[in-house]
């Protein structure tokens, strides 16, 4: 059951033998589960550290297992750290073809630019700026993560079903062609992402970049635009 959360099998048993048993000894926890002593204390620390479960201050020690609302929710908040973390980590390494500092892709179709736009946002620690519209409709379960995370949101829709949560701006089809080009998909990511496109149907024109000479001019031209 744990062990596709990182937790040893041992760990999963011994888990299971706390719920059953309620606060117990290491020693009884082993005649519980029929593991050696030793294999008992060293997981029933590593579940204490996980918080997973929690030990007295008595003597002998006791160990209570955490509800499974409390395992939960731990695991959860673990989770978000560890890959808030590693996006960070990926951040920070270089890309083939670069300098390491620079990354300009374009995009030519419209589920490349969504994509694009999605991670834009989910790589997001502080702040995110956009303008879309209901054409960009999965983006706003993205927005709503983000800001579940504390990250700043301001987004203006355009069209005439905006999206939820966003400053609406209602803009005819003729107009949003006329001055767009078609339907408009703009995500800055605090101050080093961003991405900015058209799309038309299925297709795309846009470009996902973190070069440190546009993403600031991005970012300055959607401030205004959200003013």
């Amino acid at each position: 059951m744990l062990e596709r959360f990182g937790f040893t099998p041992t760990e999963g048993k011994i888990y299971q033998a706390l719920l059953r048993l309620g606060p117990s000894t290491g020693y009884a926890v082993a005649r519980e589960v029929g593991v050696a002593r030793a294999n008992v204390y060293q997981a029933l620390e590593s579940l204490a550290r996980r918080g997973a479960s929690r030990k007295s201050a008595t003597i002998p020690v006791q160990y209570a297992a955490a509800g499974p609302a409390a395992l939960l929710s731990e695991l959860d908040r673990s989770f978000r750290r560890d890959l808030s973390e590693l996006q960070e980590e990926l951040r920070s390494l270089p890309l083939a073809g670069s300098s390491g500092t620079t990354e300009l892709e374009y995009l030519t179709s419209a589920p490349q630019l969504l994509s694009r736009a999605a991670s834009c946002v989910d790589a997001a620690s502080s702040e995110v700026l956009a303008v879309t519209g209901p054409w960009a409709e999965p983006l706003n379960a993205r927005f709503a993560f983000a800001a579940a995370r504390r990250v700043t949101v301001r987004a203006v829709s355009l069209g005439e079903s905006p999206l939820e949560g966003a400053l609406a701006r209602p803009v005819s089809p003729d107009q949003l062609k006329g001055y767009w080009g078609g339907q408009p998909v703009v995500v800055v990511a605090d101050r080093g992402r961003a991405v900015v496109g058209v799309l038309s149907g299925e297709t795309a024109s846009g470009l996902a970049t973190s070069a440190i000479g546009i993403v600031p001019f991005i970012r300055h031209l959607l401030r205004r635009e959200l003013a």
